[in-house]
């Protein structure tokens, strides 16, 4: 059963396996695989709805989209939302992971504007968007902020700053014998 681990840190999910855990006892105890699965579904596609309905209450936002491999080293996009609050305070949301369909801009553009149209948020709402320094993102004239600019005409593209101090690092520690090995060294760990 899953829910042994989170148990030891929730002592009213402790009590309740203890005392309806046993299968077959006649009573009803959603703790099943199945139902709790059920469960973490709703209670996600609630804090989605949520997020959601903040960000048309924004009306305006930008995205924030990286990939990264998974834990089964396959490549996913995380797809980050940014907009101002009723309170004039800037807010960063995760929204979800999207399968990464490949590394082109075209089939990047794709899913991420399905993504949005899904969500039903407005792409002629969207002001901003960031991704790494890639050319297939960050080109222009053919890269993924070019397709989204071509359907949200107003979505500036702003370089991801991360990625830039990653570069500035990289390229600083190249210069040093001492920090290539150290680097070299850290990355073997």
């Amino acid at each position: 059963m899953g829910l042994e681990p989170i148990s030891e840190f929730d002592p009213f999910l402790s009590e309740h396996l203890k005392k309806y855990g046993g299968s077959g006892n006649g009573k009803v105890s959603y703790i099943s695989y199945h139902t709790y699965e059920q469960f973490i579904i709703i209670m996600s596609n609630k804090v989605k709805n949520i997020i959601i309905q903040e960000i048309n209450n924004a009306k305006y936002f930008s995205v924030s989209v990286d990939s990264t491999p998974d834990i089964s080293h396959i490549d996913q996009l995380s797809l980050i939302i940014q907009y101002v609050d009723e309170n004039r305070k800037p807010v960063e949301q995760f929204l979800c992971f999207l399968d990464n369909i490949g590394h082109k801009a075209e089939q990047m553009a794709g899913v991420i504007l399905l993504t949005i149209e899904s969500f039903n948020l407005n792409i002629c709402n969207l002001r901003g968007q960031s991704y790494d320094n890639a050319s297939n993102v960050s080109d222009i004239y053919s890269g993924l902020q070019a397709k989204i600019k071509a359907v949200g005409a107003l979505a500036q593209f702003v370089p991801c700053s991360a990625h830039y101090l990653n570069l500035v690092g990289t390229n600083a520690a190249s210069s040093c014998k001492n920090a290539v090995m150290f680097f070299d060294l850290f990355q073997k760990l």
